[in-house]
């Protein structure tokens, strides 16, 4: 048998380099050896990905929004301060900028900008993940992050909290932040958080100030149709509103959104189907 000579031996003791080099070969030429080093090297690499996965969430997690017991009074002192900044070139648009509570806002406005915007709002948790993998999916197809699908809740917090970047990371801190207001709020607290924080056109936020400007009443006034009509702007209210209000002119694809949000609210009996002829033929201009 081949036998390593003890003038070797007590040269591998003293040099590490030749005890590394040994122990390589060793391990390249044993099969068992071999096996053995890759778990070794593949349980280290995992144990540290394992780590630095942890340590991520942990810090991603500690960075989002906290809500106390005190949970409304800080999202509402949050919800103030996020106009603020979208006013800070506009001082008087703020000055003009009132908050309303929910019980000033008529139920017909308030139903039909639910209708419009998430017609599930009082079912779902925060997410409606149906919507969200549909759209997840068609963002794949079209090999670009829009997004879209999102709740009430999802876009109180990316209004408040967030910023307004379309990235896959914005994205996962919004639905956990909106599982964390979930769990705090009530619907109602969830919902005048957004009626007053909502764009209605070029400094224009939320229902009162909205109501002022295009119907000369408070938000406690206004009917479906109303509300319908400000739906109609919300989903790009600036250009809605020179191209819509200014020009005095309802292109047929706001005509059909208006009809069903009207639809929708009659199916649910939020309004009866009396006030739903009436409203169908409101005039606005």
């Amino acid at each position: 048998m081949f036998r390593i000579k003890d003038e070797y031996l007590n040269d591998l003791e003293t040099n590490p380099w030749k005890r590394l080099r040994n122990r390589i070969i060793r391990v390249a030429v044993s099969p068992y050896h071999l096996v053995k080093s890759i778990f070794m090297f593949t349980g280290a690499l995992v144990w540290f990905a394992a780590t630095v996965l942890f340590i991520y969430v942990f810090t991603l997690l500690e960075s989002l929004p906290h809500f106390e017991q005190n949970g409304f009074a800080q999202a509402k002192q949050a919800a103030t301060e996020s106009v603020q900044v979208q006013l800070k070139d506009n001082p008087d648009g703020f000055k003009q900028y009132k908050w309303v509570g929910i019980d000033q806002i008529n139920r017909e406005l308030l139903y039909a900008i639910v209708m419009s915007e998430d017609g599930d709002f009082f079912t779902h948790q925060g997410i409606d993940y149906d919507a969200l993998i549909s759209a997840l999916g068609e963002n794949i197809k079209r090999r670009e992050w829009s997004f879209g699908a999102s709740t009430i809740t999802q876009q109180t917090v990316k209004n408040i909290y967030l910023e307004n970047n379309k990235t896959l990371y914005r994205k996962l801190k919004e639905l956990l932040v909106t599982k964390r207001l979930e769990q705090a709020l009530s619907k109602n607290e969830i919902l005048e958080l957004y009626l007053n924080i909502v764009e209605f056109g070029p400094d224009i936020y939320g229902v009162e100030q909205a109501a002022q400007y295009y119907f000369k009443q408070p938000a406690s006034k206004l009917n479906a149709a109303q509300g319908a009509f400000l739906a109609i702007l919300m989903p790009s209210p600036r250009k809605y509103h020179f191209t819509v209000y200014q020009n005095q002119y309802l292109a047929k694809r706001h005509k059909r959104k208006y009809r069903r949000i009207l639809q929708d609210m009659r199916f649910k009996e939020y309004i009866s189907p009396v006030q739903y002829q009436k409203y169908l033929n409101w005039r606005f201009f």
